[in-house]
C-alpha cells in the first residue's frame, strides 16, 4: 500500500514519510530531473521534491549582476536562475511521470507567485523552506492551500515557531527540525530537538538533513521523526550549489533501508516475555518458569 503523507496526521504507527529534496540538482534539465525522480522511487522514498522561484521576485538586486561561471559559460546571477527555473510544461510532465511511477512531488515555493503557480496541481502538501519560514506575509497566503503544510524550522525559536503556527491555525502543518548550514556540521544537527517540538505544539514533527550521512537522517526517525527530507544527486562532483551536500543513489538507498529497519527494530513499548525467549530460557537450569 502507497505510504502518503495523510497518514502521518492520521495514523500515529504509520512509517515515516521520506523525501527526496530534488531542489535545483537538475540544473534545469527535465531528463535529469526524471533521472532523479526514478532513482528516488527505485530507493523507496515516498515523495521528490523541487524548488519553485520567480527570479525577478527572488533574486536581490546587489546580486543580479553578480557573474557566474557555469556550464552555459559565464552569465549573471539573476539569469542562471532564470536559466534553471522549469516552465508550467515542464512540470505537468514531472506531474504525469511521477504519478506513472506512484511516486508523490511538491516544490517549496519561494514567494507567492509561485504559491499560486503550484496550486494549479493537486500536490500532497505544500513544503516552507527555512528561507521564507519568517516572511508572514508569505506564510499568510499559504492559509487556503488545501493540502498539509511541511515547514522546516531553520534559523527561527520556538517563539517564532509559535507565530508561525498561530497564523496557520486550522491547516494541517508538519514541522522539521533543521540547521541552516550547508553542509551541517555533526554537532549543529540537534536531534534533541525533535521531541521538543513535538512536546511543544502537539504537531507531526520531522527532520530536513544537510548532512552529509544517510546515518545521521536515519537516526532522526529514532528519535522521533515522522517525515525526513535530504537532498539527492546522480553525482555529487557534478555543477550546482547543492551536489556536494547531497546523496548520491547509493546513499539514498541505504537511508531508506535503515530508517526501515529503525522502525522495525524499535517495535513495541510493552515489555514482555516473548514466546521465543520462553523456548530458549526452557533450557537453563534453575531458572523460574514465567506464567
Amino acid at each position: 500500500m502507497k505510504n502518503t503523507i495523510e497518514n502521518i496526521f492520521l495514523k500515529t504507527d504509520s512509517p515515516s514519510y521520506n523525501i527526496a529534496e530534488i531542489g535545483i540538482n537538475h540544473n534545469g534539465d527535465l531528463q535529469l530531473a526524471k533521472k532523479l525522480i526514478k532513482v528516488s522511487f527505485d530507493n523507496g522514498f515516498d515523495a521528490v521534491k523541487f524548488q519553485k522561484r520567480v527570479p525577478e521576485l527572488c533574486v536581490p538586486e546587489h546580486k543580479r549582476n553578480e557573474k557566474r561561471i557555469t556550464p552555459w559559460g559565464e552569465m549573471t546571477y539573476f539569469d542562471y536562475k532564470k536559466r534553471i527555473e522549469f516552465s508550467l510544461e515542464d512540470y505537468k510532465e514531472i506531474d504525469i511521470y511521477c504519478k506513472e511511477l506512484g511516486i508523490d512531488w511538491s516544490a517549496s515555493a519561494w514567494d507567492t507567485e509561485s504559491i499560486e503557480f503550484l496550486k494549479a496541481f493537486n500536490l500532497p502538501f505544500f513544503k516552507v523552506p527555512s528561507d521564507k519560514n519568517t516572511d508572514l506575509d508569505f506564510i499568510k497566503a499559504l492559509k487556503n492551500v488545501n493540502c498539509p503544510i511541511i515547514l522546516s524550522t531553520g534559523g527561527t525559536n520556538l517563539d517564532q515557531v509559535k507565530d508561525i503556527l498561530q497564523i496557520l491555525q486550522g491547516n494541517k502543518v508538519a514541522l522539521l527540525q533543521c540547521t541552516s548550514i550547508y553542509p551541517c556540521p555533526t554537532d549543529k544537527v540537534n536531534l534533541r530537538v525533535i521531541n521538543n517540538l513535538k512536546s511543544q505544539f502537539n504537531v507531526p514533527v520531522g527532520f530536513s538533513s544537510h548532512h552529509t550521512s544517510p546515518l545521521i537522517t536515519a537516526m532522526s526517525v529514532a528519535y522521533g521523526a515522522r517525515i525526513t527530507e535530504v537532498h539527492v544527486t546522480l553525482d555529487r562532483a557534478m555543477w550546482g550549489t547543492d551536489q556536494a551536500m547531497s546523496l548520491e543513489p547509493r546513499g539514498g538507498q541505504i537511508l531508506i533501508s535503515c530508517i526501515r529497519d529503525f522502525e522495525l527494530a524499535l517495535g513495541s513499548s510493552t515489555k514482555e516475555v516473548l514466546l521465543q525467549e520462553q523456548k530458549t530460557l526452557s533450557r537453563t537450569v534453575g531458572r523460574n518458569k514465567i506464567d
